[in-house]
């Protein structure tokens, strides 16, 4: 087979969908021996130096606009694509990124995360809640094979698809090696000193979207005994502990600015907030491995990608039910996301019980350790022969 991936959302600075499906192209290269790939990119794309270590079966075909020229992307996927499938003889097209062209002539497999702007819109962007809105529906009914990261997430689709139930395929996503590394004392005390880290403190990992809740979490850090600081990261920029706290919940490219007098003003912080912005990839692992404690009360998700990354890391976490892991009650402390207290009283069992740390630590590896992309991509390529057919 000749299989066509739609990869145009891989340009600028990546998030979890991007390293997904980044990931997800390295370990096809690597178990794939037989197929050949044309993988669409955007000009601002790649740059071919990380496109060099993939073989002559994978072709790059660049395309004549830049990633963050969202409407052209759009168009461009439903209008050109079809006909550039056909002219570079694609027998199958993956869609990773939840939407495909309807007038594609090659059977389509789809990949869809969540479905939060249509079960969970005010917490999506106008964008997306105008484009999945119109499109994500269609394309899943007329998708021949559907992945998803998770049982929630494919009871979500068959709801809203009846039809889809047979085509839709549980593939959980995985984690990079990196996450696993162990690093010794010398290079835990390099990234500290880089980002002026205090010897403990809890991390909270996530854009500042309204989903990933922090609003709660920084009430709970009131209800906190013996206070230890919180480190962001994520975001554009490095907030100050002010801006943090007057924190409404609303996204980047939406945020309100009214002050919540309840967590702002009238109420002093318990602990000190240090917010890093971005940080190099090679740095979160240990980021994850030094914190005491990994608070993630997320209010919508489809997987929890940095719930399994902190756990390859090692690190205790706390987190809600809409992190859809499989036992991860087992491994992690489950909390009422729109409860401040319930949130402050899982990071203190955490802190004070004696014993629970280190048993978290232990599990946390464990658990992590059979989620893996090979794994995705073993799987993800048994979607590609069911559907198109090829070897």
């Amino acid at each position: 087979m000749n299989i066509g991936i739609d990869a145009t959302a891989l340009y600028g600075r990546y998030g979890g969908v991007e390293y997904a499906l980044w990931n997800l192209l390295g370990a096809l290269h690597a178990i794939d021996q037989e197929n050949a790939y044309t993988v669409y990119i955007p000009h601002d794309g790649p740059p071919q130096d990380h496109l060099s270590s993939f073989n002559s079966r994978w072709r790059w075909m660049r395309l004549p606009f830049e990633g963050n020229h969202k409407a052209r992307r759009v168009l461009w996927q439903q209008t050109q694509l079809p006909r550039q499938l056909k002219r570079d003889g694609c027998s199958l097209l993956h869609a990773p990124t939840y939407i495909a062209p309807l007038l594609a002539t090659v059977p389509t497999v789809l990949t869809v995360y969540d479905l939060i702007a249509l079960t969970h819109p005010e917490f999506a962007t106008r964008l997306n809640r105008v484009h999945y809105g119109a499109l994500l529906q269609r394309c899943l009914a007329r998708a021949r094979g559907i992945i998803v990261p998770s049982e929630a997430i494919k009871a979500e689709v068959s709801q809203r698809v009846p039809t889809s139930a047979a085509r839709t395929h549980v593939i959980p996503l995985g984690v990079e090696p990196l996450f696993f590394k162990a690093h010794n004392k010398a290079t835990q005390e390099d990234v500290r000193a880089r980002y002026a880290l205090p010897e403990r403190y809890l991390l909270f990992v996530g854009n500042f979207e309204p989903k990933k809740n922090l609003r709660n979490v920084l009430r709970a850090l009131d209800h906190i005994k013996l206070p230890v600081p919180l480190v962001v990261v994520g975001g554009a920029r490095a907030w100050t502990g002010y801006e943090l706290k007057d924190l409404t919940g609303a996204s980047a490219n939406g945020m309100a600015n009214t002050t919540d007098k309840a967590t702002t003003s009238e109420s002093k912080l318990a602990a000190p907030i240090c917010s890093l912005g971005y940080v190099r990839r090679r740095d979160l692992p240990i980021l994850y491995a030094m914190s005491e404690a990994f608070v993630f009360p997320t209010l919508a998700e489809g997987f929890g990608m940095p719930v399994l990354e902190a756990l390859a890391s090692g690190t205790p976490v706390v987190t809600s039910v809409e992190a859809h892991l499989p036992g991860l009650d087992k491994v992690a402390l489950i909390c009422d996301p729109q409860d401040p207290k319930s949130i402050a009283a899982q990071i203190q069992r955490i802190l004070h019980e004696p014993g629970l740390q280190d048993q978290l630590r232990q599990q946390a590896r464990a658990y992590a350790t059979p989620f893996t992309w090979r794994h995705n991509a073993e799987m993800t390529l048994e979607v590609y022969r069911s559907v198109g057919g090829g070897t």
